[in-house]
């Protein structure tokens, strides 16, 4: 054979543009539903289920692509049907979305999530089926349809974050449906390729039935949305729920007969779902995050002698006695630690509430609460506590976190989330936010919780310097006496400079007075630490008991909630689930392979899905720090990576066959050069680029994460 070599995709222009576009734009369409419906399942699924079974709709995703894939070869669909398949499995994909909405939205338990785990794997396995079929019958295609295939997916991440404000999590579900029917339709398009015509000369299906059931499709998912716009009949309801996981308190608030619990007001958005709940008691609504985290809504006419009795507290605690004139509040929810400033006379209150929608639904009320959020004293800003902290130049007398709700967790349900707020590096920051003689104070869930946070807290002190001897001496912890370990709340305060005596009599008459327990007072109570306060290295001190994971978290490490050694139970669980299904895959394609799909390429190919999560993963929760909001991260990473991802594709497809294996090669060294370089490098450029303005950091997040 003479002349140059083939290049891939190498066929008649005409045929190409006749046959390729619509293809690309139904594999563009069914991506974006795709990754759309991963993105809002991670909604769905912190709203049923704890925080940490989000990252389950990730596993659903990769497991029902591949599953999808891996029927399509088995069924072993052949080329001239392949086309009339395909329409096939969009339809079914339409009809399921709107389904799996409904059924979701209606099972009776959160407990077990078999059937969640089911019901939202049949949608995912049906878009790895689609693709299949489609980069069957256009193979010499496949850099261009890959290309269209990430873009498509990109812009399913900002449709969905966009949508799920407008809708709500069950109406975007019900209508990715729509989306699917219209790449139905754009599949119905002719011609075919070539050699599918050549083999079978009749089009698969007629123009009638072509146009006739995706529309069908369309009136389906629009029917859905519309009745529960108007009736909320297809919508999450916790009156179906049967049990719960104990964490969301929301529903045992609901079922309480004694408190006459009812929600007035819910909405979504893609930080999370907010509800206020009313009770019998009209002092004061709760706001749920996610049917768990609540914060108090107080009513209040402007009148503070009327709400005096907050001041015999433990959340008062930390104000008792000293200057805050000048006040942070980090996390400031539905307004309650507003009201405790405003009582302790607090001059300039800068309140910072990371859920737009927390802040809009306290602004809602502003009738019930006093209008608490605009108050001359008072002023908001939305955003991450931690990018707040780490921007500001103001000083501060008080830095306040309350993180208390009610009927909270004990420490061994607690979440592996990242939680940024809670590492030595941000206490770092808070702590060059105080003024002389200021505070960081810190109210946790429990005795646990409050034990870490002083950890961390002096250790942060110790890297700006302090010894360890005499950072114990900047250190109160108290926490409430109770039978119930859940409602043993802990009030932590670090002071920048040593606790004055005439400071640690007052801490300590008033934590008598409101019955609490000293677990660390200077020189009144000090033995949870005395071998700190000897000298023993913190490492061998946390080394004696491990009962809990008490360890400073650090920015490399986030995960403030993980109290509990080794790796969460249901991680465990769920990641030896995914490898054995993962495996079953793996033996069914070894079964089916020809010569030309050797076990060698199946292991190259699974190698190239396991980097890309390998770098996806820890990239979104590093940069996560930059962003301060999760969801924004997922987006900013996983979009940058699937448009560049769709550029370098697309390029591809112009190289020739003959130069594939080199350049192969010198990607993959350069890909395990990048990681290398990042791993050192990440470190001091996030500790650098986090104090520079948004535009700059969502910029610097593009430029590392393209290449």
């Amino acid at each position: 054979m003479t002349g140059k070599p083939a290049r891939i995709g190498a066929i008649g222009p005409a045929q190409k543009q006749a046959t390729l576009w619509p293809r690309a734009l139904a594999l563009g369409l069914i991506s974006a539903s795709g990754i759309a419906f991963e993105l809002t399942l991670t909604r769905v699924f912190s709203m049923l289920f704890q925080y940490h079974y989000v990252f389950l709709a990730i596993s659903l995703a990769i497991l029902g692509l591949g599953l999808g894939a891996v029927l399509v070869k088995l069924v072993r669909v052949e080329e001239s049907r392949a086309a009339q398949t395909l329409q096939r499995v969009l339809i079914a994909l339409s009809l399921s979305f709107p389904l799996a909405a409904i059924a979701l939205a209606n099972l009776p338990s959160t407990v077990s999530i078999v059937l969640h785990v089911m019901i939202s794997l049949v949608p995912f396995a049906l878009l790895g089926a689609a693709a299949a079929l489609i980069f069957m019958l256009w193979p010499q295609s496949s850099g261009s349809l890959y290309a269209a295939d990430l873009i498509g997916a990109a812009i399913g991440i900002v449709a969905a974050l966009v949508l799920l404000g407008a809708l709500g999590a069950f109406n975007v579900i019900s209508a990715l449906g729509l989306v699917v029917a219209m790449a139905a339709f754009a599949n119905a398009r002719r011609p075919l390729p070539l050699h599918v015509v050549a083999q079978n000369a009749s089009h698969p299906f007629s123009l009638g039935t072509g146009m006739i059931a995706p529309g069908l499709c369309i009136a389906l998912s629009v029917a859905v949305i519309a009745i529960n716009r108007t009736t909320g009949l297809i919508d999450y309801a916790l009156a179906r729920v049967a049990d719960a996981p104990p964490d969301k308190t929301m529903l045992a608030l609901l079922r309480d007969p004694s408190q006459g619990a009812r929600i007035v007001y819910s909405a979504w958005d893609p930080f999370a779902r907010v509800d206020v709940v009313e009770t019998n008691d009209d002092t004061s609504k709760y706001v749920f995050t996610d049917g768990g985290a609540g914060s108090y809504m107080l009513r209040f006419d402007g009148d503070l002698s009327q709400v005096t009795h907050l001041r015999a507290t433990l959340e008062f605690l930390p104000f008792a006695d000293t200057n805050a004139a000048r006040t942070l509040i980090l996390g400031a929810g539905a307004g309650k630690d507003v009201l405790l400033a405003l009582l302790a006379n607090s001059q300039h209150i800068t309140a910072v509430e990371v859920n737009p929608s927390m802040v809009d639904v306290t602004r809602r009320f502003g009738a019930y609460n006093g209008h608490i959020f605009d108050q001359p004293q008072v002023t908001v800003h939305t955003g991450d506590a931690r990018t707040f902290a780490e921007h500001s130049t103001e000083q501060f007398d008080l830095i306040y976190l309350n993180l208390v709700y009610s009927q909270a967790a004990p420490p061994a349900t607690q979440a592996l989330a990242e939680n940024y707020v809670f590492t030595r590096e941000a206490f770092r920051a808070y702590l060059g936010r105080l003024a002389s003689g200021g505070r960081l104070a810190i109210i946790a869930h429990n005795g646990i919780e409050g034990t870490r946070a002083a950890i961390t807290a002096i250790a942060a002190l110790n890297d700006l310097g302090v010894p360890l001897p005499q950072a114990l001496d900047h250190l109160a912890l108290l926490m409430r006496n109770d039978d119930n370990p859940t409602l043993r709340t802990t009030a932590m305060i670090l002071s920048k400079d040593a606790l004055t005596q005439r400071e640690i009599e007052t801490l300590s008459t008033t934590s008598q007075a409101l019955g609490l327990q000293p677990l660390h007072l200077p020189g009144e109570f000090e033995l949870g630490f005395q071998p700190l306060k000897n000298g023993q290295p913190l490492e061998q001190f946390l080394a004696v008991d491990q009962t809990y994971e008490l360890f400073p978290t650090d920015d490399n490490r986030p995960f403030f909630y993980k109290l509990d050694p080794g790796v969460p139970a249901p991680i465990a669980q769920a990641t030896l689930c995914a490898a054995v299904l993962a495996l079953l895959i793996v033996i069914l394609l070894l079964g089916q392979t020809r010569a030309d799909h050797s076990p060698r390429l199946i292991g190259y190919l699974a190698a190239i899905g396991l980097g890309f999560l390998l770098i996806e993963i820890p990239l979104i929760q590093r940069f996560q720090l930059l962003l301060g909001y999760p969801a924004l991260s997922f987006a900013l990473v996983a979009g940058t990576l699937l448009l560049s991802g769709g550029a370098g594709s697309w390029i591809s497809q112009r190289w020739h066959t003959a130069q594939l294996p080199r350049r192969v090669r010198i990607a993959a060294v350069a890909i395990a050069a990048l990681g290398l370089l990042y791993a050192l490098a990440l470190p001091p450029v996030l500790s650098y680029a986090v104090a520079l303005p948004a535009i700059a950091r969502a910029l610097i997040i593009i430029l590392l994460t393209a290449p």
